[in-house]
């Protein structure tokens, strides 16, 4: 049987419904698409679902919004920028099956300045932390420190987590939180390896390393989950592509 429809993929199948009409051009430049109440009884969804895929198109740059005014087409050929594409899916399949992820604590933690710059993230911000390590799947090597935030909110999937080590979080935030994940944010710093790390990782204290911290957000901008992971210089190196793409397409 197909499986049933979520939250979080209604709007993004409402996004690419209205995509198609105003590329038929059904609905013209300069027109106004209908009411979010009309859209949602036209398509049978809520409205929270319509504002989600009006989002996504205007992120896009098929639409404008304007407080009462509505929704106008500005056009129906989106521009086609390059986009760096940081971490594809199948380079996460790829060192899923390189590297195992082993969990040793779990505690909640508030975010201090110090901690949340490191992060990228708001101070003073409540997470469930995941911490624990990479190994090298063939031989059990450690290959890395790797840190996991996930936001307060989802403290529920704690033991899902924990029962599933292999699993990628923001999958299981997805389907037991209904959270739709849109963008995937990498920061990649050089760092020099303090003492605590070097006794884990086996290399040098103060050697050179790689400290990567993604950020995994929904539609609305929020930060749901942070991985932070640290390797040594000479354990992981990282490809940056830039790739041409048609914005409104999936």
């Amino acid at each position: 049987m197909p499986k049933p429809a979520t939250a979080s993929s209604r709007y993004i199948d409402l996004a690419r419904k209205l995509t198609e009409e105003i590329t038929s051009r059904r609905y013209a430049v300069g027109s106004l698409l209908p009411t979010e109440v009309d859209l949602a009884q036209q398509y049978g969804v809520s409205r929270q679902t319509v504002r989600a895929a009006l989002d996504i198109l205007q992120e896009r740059g098929y639409v404008s919004r304007k407080k009462s005014v509505g929704t106008r087409v500005e056009s129906m050929d989106a521009s086609s920028p390059y986009v760096q594409v940081v971490a594809s899916v199948d380079d996460l399949v790829r060192i899923a099956a390189n590297e195992r992820r082993e969990i040793e604590s779990v505690k909640e933690v508030l975010l201090d300045r110090s901690t949340a710059r490191r992060l990228h993230a708001p101070p003073g911000s409540r997470w469930l932390l995941f911490g624990g390590t990479r190994v090298d799947a063939r031989d059990g090597k450690v290959l890395a420190i790797a840190n996991f935030y996930v936001d307060a909110r989802f403290a529920a999937i704690r033991e899902e987590v924990l029962a599933r080590p292999q699993t990628l979080i923001s999958s299981i935030i997805e389907t037991a939180c209904n959270e739709g994940i849109t963008d995937l944010v990498q920061i990649a710093d050089a760092v020099l390896i303090d003492k605590p790390t070097s006794q884990a990782l086996k290399v040098d204290e103060n050697s050179a390393g790689l400290r990567i911290v993604r950020h995994y957000k929904n539609i609305r901008n929020e930060i749901l989950e942070i991985s932070e992971t640290i390797y040594p210089a000479e354990r992981r190196s990282l490809l940056t592509q830039m790739r041409r793409t048609r914005r409104g397409l999936y």
